[in-house]
């Protein structure tokens, strides 16, 4: 494996010309080593360079579901670590890592945590967690230790522990999903606690965008802001490509790893679309061993931040996640993402937390309801509050049902789960 640390820093042609050679190297090795590749690709002459990528056909996740041996591209005895998906949407998919896929993960992170200011000496919080075959609290960690720097594996606790520990150790970062950052600013109103005191000065945000589509921050992350005051990191990554793409300083979209993934962002039918456009995006692995995956359709809806980014850095820039393809509704006629209604229920004051619930009705629309946790009293003026809000910044007008916070906290971690589940789709 040869990473490009400095690949970032050189001309667009030398960026194209090691992320063609590699492109080149992880078809050829997985017609080869890959049985299911082997079989799709068998008839597709070899691809030298980014161009002939759009003529390859796209991997759909259901054929990773269902055939996960088949992706397989070494010997078992290779094999050190085994990561899942979530299972948002459908069965989990069970990652195979070799110790050169492991070591691939640690340098994604640690160029990461390098562009927010970590550097040896410094500590930071991990409120996520290394158990529950969960990729992400391996590679935070990893990442950490290439620079030097220590970790302090909090994992999933109750938020005054963490407030605890932040306060005796303070840390330098954080790690955290935007939800609990958002729960622990609310907590440490609730008693008292001057969080500025002892917030780090850098937190690295997982799981949900703390940005919008025009890059700026969304309600959440206006939120965490406010009661934080620490400079907020947005991130990106996905479990079956073993990298993540990262924020920098500038905070105008998310980094690519030229030499360790390529990315696209396509249409229905897998066409690549302009910068600027939404679609869904496509990822092809690059330098991974146990499991390559070329054009993976990953689900997720974004797009290609167009122009050059302030930071100086080359390489293609993705938005935010816009929300998930599985999960787009339509509601009386209107076509909207859970995650358009999360960021406008985040901004009003009472909410503390919510659940969105999808059903299909007789006629084939979706049915939309709202259980929101709250401890103010349930009356008609607070309802109609969150309507005409949801109205505005929405266009939808879904059902609502309040509930105590306790209550909808169960149904947000449910099972055991990772990350809080904010939409459960029921279709």
């Amino acid at each position: 494996m040869i990473f490009h640390p400095d690949i970032y820093e050189r001309p667009a042609a030398e960026i194209a010309r090691i992320s063609d050679g590699l492109l080149s190297e992880t078809v050829d090795r997985a017609i080869a080593c890959s049985p299911y590749y082997g079989e799709a690709l068998a008839a597709i002459g070899p691809v030298r360079s980014r161009s002939g990528l759009s003529a390859l056909p796209t991997t759909p996740k259901e054929a990773l579901q269902a055939r996960p041996d088949d992706f397989l591209a070494v010997p078992a005895r290779e094999i050190v670590e085994l990561v899942s998906t979530t299972g948002t949407t459908g069965e989990p998919v069970f990652v195979p890592m070799t110790r050169n896929d492991v070591e691939r993960l640690s340098e994604t992170e640690r160029r990461g945590f390098s562009w927010l200011g970590a550097a040896p000496g410094m500590r930071f919080h991990l409120a996520a967690t290394m158990d529950n075959l969960f990729v992400a609290g391996l590679a935070y960690h990893e990442g950490l230790r290439k620079i030097g720097a220590a970790a302090i594996r909090v994992g999933v606790q109750p938020a005054q522990r963490h407030l605890d520990l932040m306060r005796a150790l303070r840390p330098d970062g954080i790690v955290a999903v935007p939800s609990m950052m958002a729960a622990l600013a609310r907590l440490a109103r609730e008693a008292g606690i001057d969080l500025r005191a002892i917030a780090p000065a850098r937190a690295l945000l997982i799981g949900d965008a703390i940005r919008g589509a025009d890059l700026t921050s969304n309600a959440l992350g206006r939120i965490i802001e406010a009661a934080w005051g620490s400079e907020l990191f947005s991130t990106y990554g996905l479990t079956e490509a073993g990298t993540a793409f990262h924020e920098c300083a500038a905070h105008r979209g998310l980094h690519i790893h030229p030499d360790i993934l390529l990315a696209e962002v396509v249409d229905e039918s897998g066409a690549p679309l302009p910068p600027g456009e939404a679609g869904e995006l496509v990822i092809t692995t690059l330098q991974v061993e146990a499991m390559p995956l070329i054009r993976y359709r990953t689900g997720d809806i974004t797009f290609v931040v167009p122009g050059d980014c302030p930071c100086g850095r080359g390489g293609m820039r993705i938005g935010p996640i816009l929300g998930r393809k599985a999960h787009r509704l339509k509601v009386k006629g209107t076509t909207v993402y859970p995650k358009t209604i999360e960021d406008a229920l985040v901004a009003i004051d009472g909410i503390e937390n919510f659940v969105l619930v999808a059903e299909c009705e007789a006629d084939g629309t979706d049915r939309l309801l709202v259980r929101v946790g709250t401890r103010r009293s349930a009356d008609a003026a607070f309802r109609n509050a969150i309507g005409e809000t949801l109205l505005a910044k929405a266009r939808v007008t879904p059902e609502i049902v309040f509930e105590s916070p306790a209550s909808v906290d169960a149904s947000l971690y449910e099972g055991g789960r990772r990350k809080p589940r904010t939409f459960i789709d029921r279709r």
